[in-house]
């Protein structure tokens, strides 16, 4: 079994050090990660890193990341409770700092090792090493797939609205329309509560 702080190193994607040829099944997080990654960067869109093996030199799994945060106005009631259960009443504000993971995969070939868990505890050292006073969440726009929903709440992630509806009537979205992804989040207070 693959281990990613033993057995890889992490990249930050730069011209000099890119992906390519990377396969996690997905052809949108394929192309995503092969042939867009850079030029978000760029454009100041995102950043994306990536876990090399040592031996052999294969990309493992891979993630990108921006700067984002949750309006609780946006929020119905009881979500917004559960956004701010944590957070002293007196510090209540309008919005709460969070880094968006805007994309993430594991390689094929890997899949089935536990990487894609190792990878979001690699994800949240990371957040907490360089982000260590102002990112309170982590959040994702998670495929809306059985497997995926389960794999972040395995991670200790929950859906942000309670519903399916309630989540395509925060976002103006029909309700005949499917909805393709699942807002989730993690508060990372939790995780420097662990660390320490």
């Amino acid at each position: 079994m693959i281990d990613l702080e033993r057995d890889c190193e992490m990249i930050v994607l730069s011209e000099e050090q890119s992906i390519s040829n990377f396969d996690c099944g997905n052809d949108d997080l394929n192309d995503f990660f092969n042939h867009d990654a850079l030029q978000y960067r760029r454009q100041m869109l995102s950043q994306t890193c990536f876990f090399r093996h040592k031996s052999g030199g294969a990309v493992v799994c891979a993630f990108s990341y921006s700067a984002s945060s949750i309006k609780t106005a946006d929020l119905p009631g009881s979500r917004r409770k559960k956004v701010k259960e944590y957070v002293p009443k007196e510090k209540s504000l309008k919005s709460y700092p969070a880094i968006l993971i805007g994309r993430l995969g594991v390689a094929t070939k890997f899949s089935g090792q536990g990487v894609g868990s190792q990878l979001i505890e690699a994800i949240k050292n990371f957040c907490l090493i360089n982000f260590p006073d102002f990112v309170r969440f982590l959040l994702v726009d998670a495929y809306n797939e059985p497997i995926v929903l389960g794999f972040y709440q395995k991670n200790d992630f929950a859906v942000v609205f309670s519903t399916e509806k309630q989540e395509k009537e925060a976002y103006r979205q029909s309700p005949s329309e499917s909805l393709q992804t699942r807002y989730m989040f993690y508060d990372m207070m939790q995780w420097r509560n662990k660390m320490t």
